[in-house]
């Protein structure tokens, strides 16, 4: 475990950040009416934790490296990163839905039910359709392989922009 020092430092301090991040959206009020309807824009912001954090933990590697990484080191730090946070966004999950904000599924099932009524679309549908996505299952799903995927595509980019070594 000591060779993925860094990986998993920068994991735990992604999980950290993006809990502070949802907290954050709750403690304002995006995840209820009236600002609700912000929330999908505003979450979008928070991929600049993880882009940020890539990018010190390939230079924390850089450095160990003595100023020489390739891309193939610096994707591998960066996708491990991605796994360990997608890991610990498992618990995330369960501390922001269970303790921190235990209403969030329930203000966004109303919240989509109240946008099909306004669309004229079929509110019983609309509120099912909600139900399958808002639901803790369906989030740790979601956060786990969106980490995975988004971790890896800024992995990527991050070390192609960092490697110093063809």
């Amino acid at each position: 475990m000591a060779s993925f020092r860094i990986e998993i430092r920068y994991a735990v301090l992604i999980t950290l950040l993006m809990l502070l991040w949802l907290a954050v959206e709750f403690m304002v009020g995006l995840h209820e009416e009236p600002l609700i309807q912000y929330h999908p824009y505003v979450t979008m912001f928070a991929l600049i934790i993880p882009i940020v954090c890539a990018r010190l933990a390939i230079r924390d590697k850089l450095e160990m490296l003595n100023g020489r990484i390739s891309f193939k080191q610096a994707f591998v730090t960066g996708f491990l990163i991605a796994f360990f946070a997608a890991v610990l966004s498992i618990p995330l999950q369960v501390v922001f839905h269970k303790i921190i904000n235990p209403d969030f599924f329930d203000s966004m099932i109303d919240y989509a039910t109240k946008r099909a009524e306004t669309l004229n679309e079929d509110i019983a549908k609309a509120r099912q359709e909600a139900e399958v996505y808002f639901n803790l299952t369906s989030y740790i799903i979601q956060s786990g392989l969106g980490t995975l995927v988004f971790g890896s595509i800024i992995a990527a980019v991050v070390a192609w922009r960092m490697k110093t070594v063809a």
